[in-house]
């Protein structure tokens, strides 16, 4: 069904059914809390018996549905009862409300989470130091010291070779407030695990649940999963081990009718001009008499809208805070990471937000996303939840919400040809609409998209029967999709489980077998060396080389890689840099693209893997030779360039460092250590220039800073967007891009030629 489209009546329905069939005991699940009081009211509007008693004498004959969060059925102490074959409370029926929602609830409850003051971390990280060390001597450096933005996955083959003395630490802790809730759900495919570390925590989990831990669940009679009607449906599979066959034949609506009016927008798409520092003012005014909701992507970008926000929401304030605005008017709401589970109908929110792309949170889900960056992937999964993000204003087909989607980076995906069809057919007849709308009034002004907007505010009755007959013409809706490479994969887990790896290996390769995206092979490869291992190492070792030459973001092998020098491409910089900008078809496209990495050099710590990557990109679009040696093959410095004549940039990245009064011992060490692996790797006829961006330009007092070294400066930086802007905008109105000639000018104009970019862009550090 639709996002907001009222999937809790029909469960409710859907139940009651179940109990008139006696099918019962019958459980609703819900997301959290808060959701709770909303099933509870409805069941009452129905006339449906519910109770939140888990012991109810009525819930347990079958007279009354019980309603629960999700996490009172899915945890290590479960009243229903865990471990196979130890039913506590039987289930007959049971509804998973929102269940994509749900489904990051349960992950976490089959996850030990440590924090670094935990007594069992210390010793996990020595044990592992080694291995890790192995990977990235300068990325375990950062493990060690908390860094933040540092991350780092224990090798598969070292976490095998050295369970017995990892369970060994972890056992004597199992009772204690931390532990008792994963261990007893987890304890028996700890070998099966992946674990991280990084920012001062380390997470341990399955790649896949071991759902049948909680038999009440997977024992019982019938299972409905109520969800949006989304773009993949295999984590039903891998996490609640859901038949694929009826996953693929889902019961949904014959139309898109069931959805509200949504005006769905993206200003930096009519104009790439438009700021969102316009869009916050446009918010600010608006707020004074509707309720305007924000959804950011985490805590720091909610200080953003600090200044203006009536609220500001996580996952602890947030049932106080919306009933606030289903109460009346608040001004702006802003919610932090919550794109689904949350019910904003009618007045409650009028104009809705979504600023930047949805960010992922834990060690695992960041070394996964990294994995699979720029994949298929990755993209459905982000297409997921913007498309949940932008359900939480039309609860009902009576509702009507303007949709603004901001960021740059935001705005390039949702209009990425590969994204369009991973929408619900209603949303994307929404979409359709909205783009007839941009083109009329493409780079026009903020104020008429105000006017524009004004229209859906207002329930213009032209602007109401063409957005109903949007929907009602939408697509039929496709049927449920599942990746066959899912269900391989789901079936191989629990061979291992088994001990049939090798059984496990035949599926594993057969799901390395359904894909065909570079990376995305690669990823899974890796999955197919990890059952390997168990029954031959070695194989196992060849197939992650394997892997990692065709994803350099995998573990590396025991021998680890061959470094491939960095060349300079073939002919002129202007020559390179037409040929990177071949994928952009329009100057919008073109602006958009530099306007998204304009977003990812950014300063703060949160950013800086964004950040290097963003300079990578920075290389290949301005025509020169682009590496990350310290990412692709763990030793070397976060960025290399070839600027051609045997010249080379080479590159850190201290983007983090907005706190600091002088640049520590540890970044000049750094960028010595990185010019050092240079001269190893190059012969002398290269020469390379060492580059630090820092805020500043002095070093502390017991560090050197190596004697050639230039400094990219805030200041210094912010000329760097600004020509880069300059130069995007310049050749987008000749139409250039295309043209080597117009493009070798426009370089040359905005001093980003080899010969200048380093005279133009740098200071001279003390």
């Amino acid at each position: 069904m639709n996002t907001g489209s009222g999937k809790t009546i029909v469960g409710l329905l859907c139940l009651q059914s179940c109990l008139n069939e006696s099918k019962g005991p019958a459980v609703y699940v819900v997301p959290d809390n808060f959701l709770i009081t909303q099933v509870v009211a409805e069941a009452g509007d129905l006339g449906i018996a519910v109770t939140e008693d888990v012991e109810s004498a009525t819930f347990l004959s079958g007279e009354s549905i019980l309603v629960i969060n999700v996490w009172k059925l899915f945890n290590g102490k479960s009243k229903f009862g865990v471990g196979q074959g130890n039913t506590q409370i039987r289930i007959g029926s049971i509804v998973i409300d929102d269940a994509h929602a749900c489904l990051a609830t349960v992950a976490d409850q089959f996850k030990i989470k440590l924090s670094g003051d935990h007594p069992a971390y210390g010793p996990l990280l020595e044990l592992f130091a080694d291995d890790l060390e192995q990977q990235s001597e300068q990325l375990f450096l950062d493990v060690q010291a908390d860094d933040p933005t540092a991350v780092m996955s224990v090798p598969f083959w070292a976490w095998e070779n050295k369970i017995k003395q990892a369970t060994a630490i972890l056992h004597p802790h199992r009772k204690d407030e931390i532990l008792q809730w994963p261990w007893p759900l987890i304890r028996d495919v700890l070998p099966l695990c992946q674990v991280a570390f990084g920012g001062g925590h380390l997470e341990i989990a399955p790649r896949y649940l071991p759902i049948d831990n909680i038999p009440a669940f997977t024992d019982a009679t019938r299972h409905i999963y109520m969800t949006a009607t989304l773009a993949d449906d295999g984590i039903l599979v891998s996490h609640f081990q859901a038949d694929p066959d009826e996953v693929l034949y889902p019961i949904r609506p014959k139309s898109g009718g069931d959805i509200g009016d949504r005006m769905i927008l993206a200003p930096q798409e009519i104009n790439p001009d438009i700021t969102v520092d316009e869009i916050k003012d446009l918010a600010l005014r608006r707020s004074k008499d509707v309720n305007v909701c924000v959804i950011v992507p985490s805590r720091a970008r909610a200080k953003y809208w600090d200044d203006v926000a009536s609220q500001t929401l996580d996952k602890d304030s947030i049932e106080a805070g919306t009933e606030r605005l289903r109460q009346g008017h608040v001004g702006i709401t802003v919610f932090i990471n919550k794109y689904d589970g949350v019910d904003l109908p009618a007045e409650a929110c009028e104009i809705l937000i979504i600023d930047g792309l949805p960010e992922v949170e834990g060690l695992l889900a960041r070394t996964e996303q990294l994995a699979l960056n720029e994949t298929r992937r990755q993209l459905v999964r982000q297409i997921q939840r913007i498309e949940q993000g932008m359900g939480r204003g039309v609860r009902s087909s009576e509702d009507h919400c303007v949709v603004l989607l901001i960021g740059s980076r935001l705005t390039q995906r949702i209009h990425n040809p590969a994204a369009w069809s991973l929408f619900s057919p209603a949303t994307r007849a929404q979409l359709a609409l909205g783009k007839e709308i941009t083109e009329q009034i493409r780079g026009k002004p903020l104020d008429d998209l105000e006017a524009v907007i004004d229209l859906c505010l207002s329930e213009d009755e032209d602007w109401v029967d063409t957005s109903k007959d949007a929907i009602v013409n939408a697509d039929e809706a496709e049927p449920g999709h599942v990746e066959p490479s899912t269900i391989f994969l789901r079936q191989a887990f629990d061979a291992a489980r088994l001990k049939r790896f090798d059984k496990a290996k035949e599926l594993a390769q057969n799901a390395v077998s359904s894909v065909t995206e570079r990376r995305a092979k690669g990823y899974l490869k890796q999955q197919l060396a990890e059952y390997v291992h168990h029954i031959d190492p070695s194989q196992a070792q060849e197939i992650q080389l394997s892997a990692v030459e065709m994803n350099r973001a995998l573990i590396r092998p025991i021998q680890g890689i061959t470094y491939s020098k960095l060349q300079m491409p073939k002919g002129s910089q202007a020559a390179a840099a037409v040929k990177a900008m071949e994928r952009h078809l329009e100057k919008n496209e073109l602006i958009l693209w530099v306007n998204a990495l304009v977003e990812a050099l950014a300063w703060g710590e949160a950013n800086s893997k964004r950040f290097e990557r963003a300079m990578r990109d920075l290389g290949a679009f301005l025509g020169f030779g682009s590496q990350m040696p310290e990412d692709d093959y763990g030793k070397g410095p976060d960025n290399l360039w070839s600027l051609g004549g045997l010249e080379y940039l080479v590159i850190e990245c201290k983007s983090g460092a907005t706190c600091a009064k002088t640049i520590n011992k540890h970044d000049c060490n750094q960028l010595t250590g990185s010019m050092a692996w240079f001269g190893k790797q190059y012969d002398k006829s290269c020469s390379a220039t060492p580059i630090m961006v820092h805020p500043k330009i002095k070093p502390e007092n017991a560090a050197t800073l190596h004697p050639d070294t230039r400094i990219i400066t805030v200041e210094k930086l912010d000329k760097l967007i600004e020509s880069l802007r300059g130069y995007a905008r310049a050749i987008g109105d000749e139409n250039g891009y295309a043209d080597e000639k117009i493009v070798a000018r426009q370089l040359r104009d905005f001093g980003l030629t080899a010969e200048a970019f380093v005279r133009n862009f740098t200071v001279k550090g003390k």
